[in-house]
């Protein structure tokens, strides 16, 4: 063996122990986490509502994307209740919603402006109040031509690319994505001030899509320590946050979609 690919061994190994310390220290607590997406759970619809707190996702229930990523992510966590969730929305025939869909195996064609609509009502004894029952889906009369300007849509682009076998379109984006880290989070075209923790999310499930390149490692480890420091007591994961004197400040609240992400993101591959 020649002194030069003994030297790529042994530096790989070394980051890779590099890595799996950190991932000890930095850690998500799946049974929490699952713990919270349970405990979202509407029984009159068989479906998770939003979130706890913030208004008015404290009395929503999204059918997309939130029970479509939280099917995949009871799955994965173990819970039995995505069985429960499968069925609700099997009965409203849905899916996808033609933005989420690469982490669900759908690969894309174009980006589409969103639009939300209202399907209905139920009353949950659980929470006593009646929650909306919404949906967001793609509006295909308004096509997104500035989607790469993005985060979470460069992302999602990259990963449908995979999905299709374009590994260099895939590859493309993925480093357009890497430009936007700031060191802290995604500053991308919707950045306000503060960043959202499921950009992270969806750039640690591509990034291991990838094949974990060497481009963007650090951005990998940042992205697992922020969200470990974002799990709530409950064992949500906080939507966003802010870093202050160089620390993670959590803003807003733990929801179903962020939560899901995250669990798709560290337990699911594509």
């Amino acid at each position: 063996m020649g002194v030069r690919k003994l030297l790529l061994i042994v530096s790989s190994l070394i980051i890779l122990l590099v890595l799996l310390t950190h991932s000890s220290e930095h850690s998500v607590d799946n049974s929490a986490m699952r713990e919270f997406l349970e405990s979202q759970y509407v029984p009159e619809v068989g479906l998770l509502r939003a979130s706890i707190t913030s208004y008015p996702d404290n009395e929503t229930i999204w059918l997309a994307n939130d029970n479509v990523l939280a099917e995949r992510a009871l799955r994965l966590l173990g819970s039995p209740l995505w069985r429960n969730v499968s069925e609700a929305l099997r009965r409203y025939n849905i899916s996808y919603n033609g933005r989420i869909d690469p982490l669900l195996g759908k690969p894309l064609n174009e980006f589409f402006c969103p639009e939300v609509i209202t399907i209905g009502n139920v009353y949950s004894k659980k929470f006593n109040t009646t929650l909306l029952l919404k949906l967001e889906r793609a509006n295909e009369s308004c096509r997104m031509d500035d989607w790469q300007e993005y985060a979470d849509l460069l992302a999602y682009g990259a990963l449908s690319d995979l999905l299709v076998g374009n590994e260099t379109g895939a590859f493309t984006m993925y480093l357009r994505l890497l430009k936007m880290w700031d060191g802290y989070g995604f500053r991308d075209k919707a950045f306000s001030g503060v960043y959202q923790t499921y950009k992270c999310a969806l750039f640690i499930y591509l990034y291991k899509s990838l094949g974990m390149p060497k481009e963007g490692r650090h951005v990998y480890g940042a992205c697992i320590q922020i969200i470990s420091e974002l799990q709530a007591d409950n064992g949500g994961i906080i939507t966003g946050y802010r870093v202050v004197d160089g620390n993670v400040a959590p803003v807003g609240d733990a929801n179903t979609e962020t939560a899901s992400i995250v669990a798709i993101s560290l337990l699911g591959d594509r």
